[in-house]
Parts: structure tokens; sequence; C-alpha cells
């Protein structure tokens, strides 16, 4: 056979519209969005939006009317009636375009949004009347032609006509002299009261209370027997924000620097209510994990906004009437949405869409964590200081590329500073609720004493000795309780601090089986810097697990030893890690004094410490790390003192050092309230120092263990 070549054509069938508009738009409400952005896209001041009898079957339509540009008939024929039109599309390194008249940044580029028609009903009628034109052109859209499998897209016809102005007449409307509207009928379902309540919900919260669009309205009109009207009207929202406990707001820019602030208020707990907000400046939310060494996001600024409600039921009753439920008010509004140009970027903040895993991070940690269901946040973002947050085709959410794994990675960590400062609040709540019911206790119990001493005749000085005995009973009870809780400390820190060294052994070891195989695969000439290699690793190995035996082991816990000791101990136990993240670790041993306690505890708590310098200083470039230990005498105490050049604290050690307290957006929060509990048992306390206040301190976080001075042993 004789070669032969030639070229082809794809050919679309024309069910393949119908596909794309059921598969592209999710539902009724993502559909009625879309038709909004292409109203605001075609500079409209005013969208009305219709929805009669849909509840009812044959009879209900959605109608959408605008004032915008509208289109000529060859706008209509030429370009709506062609898929994925380039009229507002751009490559990747382009800004965003605008519109003609008003200079919006389009909402829509894929020029698929316009198949949302057929999401919502079978038959559409569309009527548009360009500005400064004196006709109207109307075509028809019979979505059932579509459905015929043996037609082609181009053998379906599309019957227009164009005449005098009926609709756009400023007799009829005055502000609707030219616009676009598409009438949709032979609704593809029956609409429940729900889908309804959806609608009103979605068009209430279309755009963000902080970037409240003044030059573009939209209005939703309803008629329907399911109808109730119980969506929060927009003015509304900021009254219901008043109500809040906790309130958060974060500016974020293009490094990944936030200015943050934090409020709390409360009926019940007004000891508590901040008179002015507590203010976090330039707080760097780039967690070493998703960037190293402090590397730039891809993604633009942001702004964040919480208004949090605590929900216990004193909570709730002390903040809400009984007409004003927070059921009624605050419940429909809640999770965290997402905002571009003052627009709703759905599917973000649904009742069905946790994009932060907020929910599934409070299982793990319950009290520490918020719910969607206790929040409502708002996140802002613009297209032209994010440009590459793009749509997805299907409309459900943005393209998860790197540019958005930056960006969540950093509300992630926004929120996880709001956390802390809410959880601090709810400690401090905690103690005086505990607080209050022992001093009650106690002082009932003393009262019953005394009742029985007077009543009982006892002479004063045998009321005294009572009285000396119950102290000491108190002191011994007490001495009891922290005997008791020395071994949770350690099994605790066993579980935060030893997975660091365990983990770098099994690191090792697993290098060190991989050099072997590949020694024996491929029968390698320069065995011995290999052997050596693998000698080293195994050496290393083992200092490793000789140290996390020496810490687990059980010893005398009040025993001499200095300082230095526990301090070379959690250096071995990490000097690999110091060596793998390029930090030079240094120590400055001037009079290691001798101290009384356990030196296993001493080496967690220097072994958490030295863990958190290692983390924050991940911020820094390579080049630039350093870590220090210094002992020396510190205003008549002895001073064991971890000294790093990474960002230092903007937090109070009384702050820090409270249980579940982190930074942190995957910490436990859990390791310098262990160092504290380890420093208070050895009559020692935990303090953040300056630069200057000791010779050769870094000029990052200064951190020590102060102990008491004892008399040379």
């Amino acid at each position: 056979m004789e070669k032969t070549s030639g070229q082809a054509n794809f050919a679309a069938r024309a069910r393949l519209i119908i596909h794309l508009g059921n598969q592209l738009i999710t539902d009724e409400v993502a559909a009625i969005s879309e038709l909004i952005k292409n109203s605001y896209d075609a500079d409209a001041l005013e969208v009305i939006i219709e929805i009669n009898n849909v509840s009812q079957k044959d009879t209900g339509y959605v109608k959408i009317t605008d004032n915008g540009n509208g289109m000529t008939r060859q706008t209509i024929l030429e370009s709506w009636l062609e898929l994925g039109t380039i009229s507002k599309a751009r490559k990747e390194d382009e800004p965003p375009r605008v519109s003609d008249v008003l200079k919006r940044t389009y909402l829509g580029e894929k020029g698929l949004g316009r198949l949302s028609v057929h999401k919502i009903g079978k038959q559409t009628e569309i009527v548009s009347r360009k500005r400064d034109t004196n006709s109207e052109t109307k075509i028809i859209l019979d979505w059932n032609l579509f459905e015929d499998s043996a037609k082609y897209l181009g053998d379906v016809k599309i019957n227009w006509e164009e005449d005098n102005p009926h609709i756009f007449r400023k007799d009829v409307e005055p502000n609707f002299e030219r616009g676009t509207q598409i009438y949709i009928t032979n609704l593809h379902r029956v609409w429940t009261k729900d889908m309804i309540k959806k609608i009103r919900y979605f068009v209430e919260s279309l755009n963000s209370p902080f970037s409240s669009l003044s030059d573009f309205k939209v209005t939703l009109k309803v008629n329907d027997p399911q109808d109730e009207e119980v969506a929060v009207k927009k003015d509304k929202i900021k009254d219901i924000f008043d109500t809040a406990h906790y309130s958060f707001s974060a500016e974020v820019d293009e490094n990944g620097i936030a200015n943050m602030k934090f409020s709390y208020k409360s009926k019940l707990f007004s000891q508590f209510n901040t008179e002015k907000e507590k203010e976090i400046s330039k707080y760097n939310l780039k967690e070493p994990d998703t960037f190293p060494a402090g590397q730039k996001p891809i993604c633009g600024p942001f702004r964040f906004y919480i208004y949090c409600w605590d929900l216990d039921p004193r909570d709730k009753e002390s903040t809400f009437d009984e007409n004003v439920t927070y059921d009624a008010m605050v419940k429909p509004l809640t999770g965290i949405k997402l905002f571009r140009d003052g627009f709703r970027v759905l599917p973000y903040g649904n009742q069905d869409n946790d994009w932060l895993s907020m929910d599934k991070k409070r299982i793990g940690q319950f009290a520490e964590k918020v719910s969607r269901g206790q929040v409502i946040g708002y996140v802002e973002i613009s297209s032209k200081t994010n440009p590459k947050l793009i749509d997805k085709s299907d409309r459900e959410g943005l393209i998860n590329n790197d540019t958005f794994r930056d960006f969540e990675a950093l509300v992630n960590t926004a929120l996880t500073q709001f956390e802390t400062e809410r959880w601090a609040i709810r400690e401090k709540i905690k103690q005086v609720k505990r607080g209050d019911a022992r001093l009650k206790q106690l002082s009932k119990q003393m009262s019953e004493l005394m009742e029985l001493l007077i009543n009982e005749n006892v002479r004063s000085e045998v009321r005294i000795q009572i009285t000396q005995i119950i102290e000491k009973t108190n002191k011994t009870f007490t001495k009891i309780l922290e005997e008791a809780e020395a071994p949770l400390i350690v099994a605790a820190s066993l579980g935060l601090s030893y997975m660091i060294p365990t983990h770098e052994a099994h690191r090792n070891v697993q290098e060190s089986e991989k050099i072997l195989k590949r020694m024996i695969q491929k029968n390698e000439p320069n065995m011995i810097s290999r052997i050596k290699t693998v000698i080293e690793y195994l050496n290393q190995t083992d200092t490793i697990l000789s140290g996390v035996v020496k810490i687990s082991q059980k010893v005398k816990e009040q025993e001499n030893f200095q300082l230095k000791i526990p301090a070379d101990l959690a250096v071995n136990l990490l000097r690999q890690k110091f060596k793998r993240e390029n930090i030079e670790i240094s120590t400055d041993y001037r009079n290691s004094k001798i101290i009384t306690g356990s030196e296993r505890l001493i080496s967690v708590a220097v072994l958490n410490i030295l863990d958190n310098s290692i983390y924050w200083l991940g911020t820094k470039s390579n080049t630039e790390r350093k870590i220090k230990i210094t002992i020396t005498n510190f205003e008549n105490q002895h001073a064991l003192i971890i000294s790093d050049n990474g960002p230092g604290f903007q937090d109070t050690i009384e702050f820090l050092t409270m249980p579940f307290i982190t930074r942190k957006s995957k910490g436990m929060g859990l390791g310098l309230y262990i160092c504290k509990r380890i420093a208070e048992m050895h009559g020692a306390k935990l303090e953040i120092l300056a630069e200057g206040d000791v010779p050769g301190l870094l000029s990052g976080a200064n951190i020590a263990l102060l102990f008491p001075l004892v008399e040379s042993r």
C-alpha cells in the first residue's frame, strides 16, 4: 500500500455541551454565582435575581437581570456562543485583565461560566441591549436539542431576533436602560426549602463585609411558598461580630510577615476583657517545615479575620437573649470563607467544606483547637497581588498548585496564632473556676474545723498546735504530689523529646543499610571510604542510643552533679541534627557549679529548649545559624542559658509555659510547660533574658534555667 498523509480535526457532538454544563457547575448556587460574576465583569451596578415558584413542578423560573454594558447581536453570536472565548483570558505571567468601563478585575477568565444556565433549567431566553444602541437582541436556547446523540455541535441552530427595546427601556425601569436578562424555565428539579435557604445565605454572604462593593448591588427576590426569609442581612453581620467572645485579625504581607490583633470580651469573666487589643507586629508566619531557610512565599499578601464564640451554655446564655439565639444568628454563617476582590470563592467555607482541616485537628486537641461551628472567618485576597491563585475549571475552588499550598500554609499558621491566644484566655478562666471552687471548699473546711474547736472549748495553745499540724500535713501532701508527678513529667518528655534523637539514630541505620547494599550490588572499588562512612554512622547511632538509655534509666532523683553534664548530654544527642541543619553549636562554661536534683530531668529540659531553637532557626539562611550554651552566675543564681540568633520571643515566659500554648501550626505546646515544671521541681525557674543581660549571648531567643545558689560542695 502506498503511504498517504493528511490532517484531521476534532468533531464535537452536541451532547458534549450538556456534559460540560453538568460537570463544571456543581449546583444551582454555583450556577447563580457564575452568572452574577458575569454581570460584575460586564460593569453592572445592580443585579436582580428573581426566584419564582421553584418548588412547584413545571411553573418555576429563575430570572437574572443586570444593568451592565450589555451585548450587541454580533457579540452574542460571535462571543457569547463561543465556548472558551479569549475575551477575558490571560497567560499565567500576565496581569489580570479588567473591564471596559469601570476597570474591574475580571472574575471569570475561562469562558465557560455561561454554561451555568443549563445547570438550572432546560430552556433559556437571553435578552441584551448594548450601551448607546437602539435595539435589543434575543436568543432562545432549547437545551433539549443538544441531547440528540446523532447531532454535532454545529448542527444545533440557535434562534435569534433583533428588535426595538422592550425590556431595557427607561420608561420601564429607570436604572435598567441597558444590560442583560437571562430567563430560565423548565427547571431540572423541584427546589426544596433547603435549596431556597442556601441561595439566600449565599447571596447575603456573596461579598466580604470588610470589602463591600459600593458600586455593585445584588438584590434577591423570592416568591415561593417554601421560602423562609431566615438569612441574616448584610447590614446585621457586624452587629453579630460585636457579640463574639474573641476577635482576631491578621494583615499578612508578600513575605509572610503578619501584623496581628487579638481581643477577648465576656460578661461572665470580665476581668480578662482586654481594655486594649493585644497587638503582635511583624510576626513571621513562615514555618521551617514549609519554608526552609525562610524562603519567600510564592503567594501574595492577604487579610484574615476571625470571630469566635465559646459554646458553653453559660457563655451563650450571657451573650444572647431568648429572642436572639446563637443557633439563629451565628451558626448559619460559621466557617472560614475565602474572598477574592471582595467576591466569595466557592466552596471554601460551605458547611461541607473544611479546607483548613479544623475539625480534623480538633479531634486530637479538642480543648485547644476551635471548630468551624464556633467561628465566622474571612480570608481576603486580590487577583492583582495573587495572580497565581487560579480557579479550577469546574469552579470547585482554586488549583492546588505551589502558590495555593504556600497560601494555605500561611493561613493555617495565622489560625494557630489565634488558637494560641484563645487557649491562654481559656486556661486563665479555668484556673479562676478551679481556684474559686478550691477556696470555697477550703474556707468551708476551715470554718467547720474552727467551729469544732470553739464548741469543744479547746485551749488557744492547742489550737495553734493543730494549725501547725494542718500546715505540715499540707506541705507533706504537696511533696507527695510532686514526687508522684516526677515520673509523669519524664514519661511526657520521652514522648516529646526522645523522638528527636531516636529519629536521628533510625536515619543513621537506614543510611548505613543503603551504603552496604550498594557496595554489595555494585561491587564498588572504593570500599574503604564507604566502610568508614558506615562506621561513622553507627558510632553516631551508638552515642545517641547510649544517651537515650542514660536518660531513660531509673536513677536516684536527688543527686549532686555539675550543670555541664546534662547540657553536654543534650548536645551530643542532637549533634548530628546540628550538623545537618548547618547550625554552629558552641558552649561557654564559665563556672559549672554542682547542683542537687535529677540530672536526667535537666537533660530533658535542655533537649526541649534546643529543639525549639533548631526549629525557629529554620527560618534563617543556612549560613547564619548559631546556638550557644552558657553556664554562669546571673543575679546571685546559677544560670544555664540556651541562646540562639533566631527570631527571638514575642511573648512572655508566663504565656509560653502555659500547657498547650504553641505558635507552631503542628506543635503540641507542652515542651516549655514541661521545662517549667522540671525547673520548679528543682527550686529553679525559667526566664527569658535579653542579649545584653549576660556578656556573649546571641541576638535571638535567650532562655535560662536559673537555680538558687547553695554552698559549694
